[in-house]
């Protein structure tokens, strides 16, 4: 007989252990990696999320500053906070304050009620499907086939010491390259994506490197990502991350709507659990939040399609544009309301949906 749990939880990356750290009972992480394995981005959140939940001692530095480097000029952005911070650390603590048991396995199957894996088959009246942009839904190519506006993104690690976030935009030629170079204490997170789907950047992270002066890069680790928003539910589960392609167009930013929305589906999941909500107001419920954010998605989306393969001489105007101040203020709330960090919190939350949860 399949082994039976209050909730299974497919993915042990960011929305994974989020949604697991609000749900009591007997919850169970499948991940095809051990925790903390799994980093493919460069881990740096604004500093409210960290905050927000209890996290702050896994900070590797503090950015005041965001450069934006066009081809000719380099503007300075005042949004929040943000940090880099150590992603092994960060998994492997929220992992030990959710209770939560683990099986390290390849799901091959996963739907309402029943994730099928190398490991065996599990049972659970509550599935998330937090297993990154392949999804848990499916089998072989299904998977691939139900990703959305996938792209790709490399880093690598070297040493360096600096300040701020920066960002380096290549030259537009119909397939743009977003740069980034982001300090963590005694090393930088140098890296680059591309948003339409290309994925043969070895080449370009090291001229990239070469031009910072870093020297060859080391070990490189990255993958796809999604970056537009798709339904939230399916096949009777909750999807987050880039399961529902949750990741931020434009910033490529995907931890902080992985934490916010995955706390979310924790918090339904929990009211299913106890009886307060049947699993279809429940799914209903997360579907219609979600989709509340679904404005910022789409005019995020729409810039990043321009941007892509707007002139050079155009993008420095842009990135000049975008820095004047009463831009810069309504850039940062609407950018901030797309996943707002209020929403997060160290323990498992009173309210399935806060009073900060307004339609964006």
């Amino acid at each position: 007989m399949p082994e039976q749990y209050d909730a299974i939880i497919c993915g042990g990356s960011f929305g994974g252990l989020a949604a697991a750290q609000q749900i009591g009972g007997r919850v169970l992480i499948i991940d095809r990696l051990e925790i903390g394995d799994g980093e493919t981005s460069a881990s740096a959140v604004p500093i409210a999320c960290l905050e927000k939940m209890d996290m702050t001692h896994v900070i590797d530095q503090v950015h005041e500053e965001i450069y934006l480097h066009t081809r000719r000029r380099t503007q300075k952005l005042t949004f929040f906070r943000f940090c880099t911070f150590n992603y092994r650390q960060f998994c492997e603590d929220l992992f030990a304050r959710t209770g939560a048991e683990f099986v390290r396995a390849r799901i091959t199957s996963a739907r309402a009620g029943r994730v099928e894996t190398t490991a065996g088959t599990f049972e659970a009246p509550i599935v998330i499907d937090s297993a990154g942009w392949r999804t848990a839904a499916g089998k072989g190519g299904e998977k691939a086939a139900r990703a959305s506006r996938k792209s790709f993104g490399v880093e690598a690690r070297q040493p360096y010491r600096g300040e701020g976030l920066h960002f380096y935009v290549g030259p537009s030629r119909g397939s743009r390259r977003f740069y980034w170079a982001f300090p963590a204490g005694d090393h930088v997170r140098a890296g680059l994506a591309t948003y339409t789907g290309a994925s043969d950047l070895s080449g370009d992270l090291e001229r990239f490197c070469d031009d910072l002066h870093l020297g060859p890069p080391g070990k490189v680790h990255g993958g796809y990502f999604t970056s537009r928003l798709t339904d939230a539910v399916r096949d009777g589960m909750f999807l987050v991350g880039d399961s529902a392609g949750m990741c931020l167009p434009v910033s490529g930013e995907g931890i902080r709507p992985a934490l916010v929305f995955g706390q979310v589906a924790g918090r339904l999941a929990e009211r299913v659990r106890t009886g307060e909500m049947r699993l279809d107001q429940a799914l209903s419920a997360y579907r219609a939040f979600v989709q509340s954010r679904g404005k910022g998605y789409r005019i995020l989306d729409r810039l990043q399609s321009v941007l892509n393969v707007l002139p050079d001489p155009l993008f420095a105007l842009f990135a000049r544009y975008i820095a004047t101040p009463r831009m810069l203020r309504y850039a940062n709330r609407g950018y901030w309301n797309v996943a707002s960090p209020d929403l997060l919190t160290a323990d498992k939350a009173a309210d399935p949906l806060p009073a900060t949860a307004v339609p964006a």
